[in-house]
């Protein structure tokens, strides 16, 4: 059955107003009624896309006719069936992405500001040969929600049927509907196809067997598309399942502190973003929304502010990209990006949802965000404390110029199987005066590609500033699969006038047969912006380990001194020192100015393929060297090693006795032992 005739099956004639019996005149009458009804609002009308003035755009477009993708230029038609990673990292992730067809914003933003129909020929063209390439019949007939396909993947997971309709089609609809160019032959095609999605969506729900932001795209986009085409003798049954799972996974998804489940920035906003759009149709369209469902929504936006940097970038954690409110786009991906929205007066989506949620609610802080702090106010509260995510986050302000600790207890329950957190409790990022010094990693590349050695890289210890033992999974649990145990105890969180503390253990390293415990105290003086990590390695004592203490910089320029020290110059040029002491029960005393007698050393790895270490992911999938310290000892517990980073013109002295240490920079002293600190100004 050709598309025409199909669509005249599955429209309600009596809705459109067509009569079957007239195949020819029908279809034209289906065309003219969806160029022309106002019985369904959309997010947006095509012509506030008109406002947004940014010549890139038209670049871009061009670049897509001339099928120039994800930095690959097909001669020619686009072929689906084509993965240009073949001879190198042969990830299914570049197929996916081709899939999502991301690509046609451009286009579509590029027509609204000139009306060119060249760019409605492309996305026809493309339309059509994808429908052809990808028919849904014999997905939509699976009995199992996905099955596995050989590389390069195929177009019919939830995941890509979601996002295709809520970040493209229907945003392409909306821009193109009055397109000459979109004849009967595309609007049957479109609407044929449109169809499908909701029949593959309404029956392949994955309902937490696949990662929870699987869920959030597919239940968006079904409620989005019934809501927008309730003229399918469908749309009734793909509303009741859309409705029910948005509704349900709104409360289900965000935890009290706001923050999604699986507690990485970029998945975080693709939740909050989808279920954000998908309320908002309700709402514009009459529909009745849960009472929480703002609220929740607002706190997730909450969330996302409260780890803004003083830059306005995002921290990287867990499977994160280094996103900023200030570029033009967030997303820094070459493909596998997270830009999963559309927002018709920005295009850069984390800048666009805090202007809608700056005029949704009248919040200054939002706006704050929104602009770049040029506008607005910026949030009265510094510290975070997010107990159902298990982070914690410090500062001394919102400015360009302040400081930031990041510190991470990344905890994931309700059945989450951990697909993008990081072996990474007790990472500690800084910034101090608006330079990063330590940083996370990010996530480099997935397990779809046959570089599993280097996701086993940036998903492990090594890749995070914290505790490394033993190459040893955190919290793995025995014959438990994908589920990590982590959970962290917060001794204290306490901001005194001089300084900022933090103070947290965990179980990570529970399940071996010598079990570990790492406690690790943060000491940030805010008068100097020294910063002092103490950290205390106990447990049973039964044997040696390899114990590592990981220190990832923002750049290459480290220079290692000696096994203590290390010389770290900032982006701004700025040089801070890192000094660090250690003591075990085989070396019961160690001070700064001793000769090194402990068994401890220290390797600096910049780029270093063999062994992995010293390397940085701004965006999937790049990599580029930083330096990396890596502080070594094998020895049994207990275990102390205290490190100060501060700046270089500072005077620095410490000292260790067994468990206890002192610490002194300039004229502040530190002291204490693994149960307290005391910080004498």
């Amino acid at each position: 059955m050709n598309s025409k005739n199909k669509l005249l099956t599955i429209l309600d004639e009596t809705a459109v107003g067509f009569s079957p019996a007239d195949s020819d005149k029908a279809i034209s009458k289906i065309v003219s009624y969806y160029r022309n009804r106002n019985n369904v609002h959309y997010l947006f009308e095509a012509k506030e896309c008109e406002a947004l003035d940014d010549q890139q755009i038209i670049e871009e477009a061009e670049a897509v006719l001339r099928h120039e993708i994800f930095g690959h230029n097909f001669e020619g038609p686009i072929d689906w069936k084509f993965n240009p990673t073949t001879e190198t990292s042969r990830d299914n992730e570049w197929s996916w992405s081709l899939f999502r067809t991301i690509y046609w914003q451009p286009l579509a933003r590029a027509y609204a500001l000139t009306k060119d129909e060249r760019y409605a020929v492309e996305v026809c063209a493309e339309l059509k040969s994808f429908f052809e390439a990808w028919p849904a019949k014999e997905f939509i007939e699976w009995d199992e929600m996905d099955k596995s396909s050989p590389f390069p993947g195929h177009a019919w997971r939830t995941i890509e049927s979601g996002i295709r309709i809520y970040t493209t089609w229907l945003p392409c609809i909306e821009i193109f509907k009055t397109s000459p160019s979109f004849d009967e032959e595309a609007w049957a095609t479109l609407l044929c196809s449109i169809h499908d999605h909701g029949t593959f969506l309404c029956k392949h729900y994955s309902n937490h067997n696949r990662s929870s932001n699987w869920l959030s795209m597919e239940s968006s986009a079904l409620l989005q598309l019934s809501i927008m085409f309730p003229e399918f003798k469908d749309a009734p049954i793909w509303r009741e399942k859309g409705y029910q799972r948005v509704m349900h996974e709104i409360a289900y998804c965000f935890d009290d502190d706001g923050a999604h489940m699986e507690h990485t920035p970029i998945y975080h906003l693709v939740a909050s973003i989808t279920f954000l759009q998908a309320v908002r149709l309700c709402e514009l369209n009459g529909i009745a929304v849960a009472p929480y469902a703002i609220p929740l929504l607002e706190k997730s936006a909450e969330y996302v502010m409260c780890q803004v940097k003083p830059d306005f970038s995002t921290a990287m954690t867990g499977d994160a990209d280094r996103n900023s409110l200030l570029t033009r786009k967030s997303d820094t991906s070459v493909y596998e990006g997270m830009n999963l929205s559309f927002f018709c007066d920005d295009l850069n989506e984390m800048r666009a949802y805090f202007a809608w949620w700056a005029k949704r609610t009248g919040r200054k802080d939002f706006l704050y965000m929104a602009t770049g702090g040029k506008e607005g106010s910026a949030p009265e509260q510094l510290d975070y404390h997010l107990q159902g995510s298990g982070m914690a986050i410090m500062r001394t302000g919102y400015q360009t110029d302040d400081s930031y600790l990041h510190m991470l207890g990344i905890k994931l329950e309700r059945g989450e199987r951990s697909t993008h957190s990081h072996n990474d409790t007790g990472h500690l990022e800084l910034m101090v005066h608006g330079q990063d010094v330590l940083i996370d990693c990010g996530r480099y590349i997935y397990n779809t590609s046959i570089y599993k050695d280097w996701r086993h890289y940036f998903t492990g210890t090594l890749a995070h500033n914290t505790l490394f033992v033993d190459d040893h999974s955190m919290g793995t649990i025995p014959n438990v699969n994908r589920v990590r145990g982590v959970r962290p105890f917060w001794h204290t969180i306490k901001r005194e006038a001089g300084y900022l503390l933090m103070d947290m253990s965990h179980n990570g390293y529970v399940f071996t047969d010598d079990p570990i415990y790492h406690r690790r105290k943060v000491v940030f003086l805010r008068d100097s912006e020294g910063t002092i990590i103490i950290d205390h390695i106990t447990g049973t004592g039964k044997k040696d380990h390899d114990m590592r203490l990981i220190w990832n910089f923002a750049t290459e320029n480290v220079i290692q001194l000696n096994n203590r020290s290390a010389e770290y110059t900032a982006k701004d040029g700025n040089v801070f020192f890192k000094h660090s002491v250690a003591s075990s029960i085989e070396q019961e005393s160690c001070a700064l100015n001793e000769e090194q007698k402990d068994a401890w050393t220290s390797h600096l790895y910049c780029g270093s393929e063999d062994p992995k270490g010293g390397w940085v992911s701004y965006g999937y999938p790049v990599r580029v060297p930083t330096a990396q310290i890596q502080d070594c000892m094998n020895t049994k517990a207990p275990f102390t090693m205290v490190t100060i980073i501060a700046h270089a013109a500072q005077q620095v002295s410490m000292r260790i006795e067994k468990q206890s240490y002192s610490v002194k920079i300039d004229d502040v002293q530190i002291q204490g032992n693994e149960e307290h600190v005391e910080v004498l100004l």
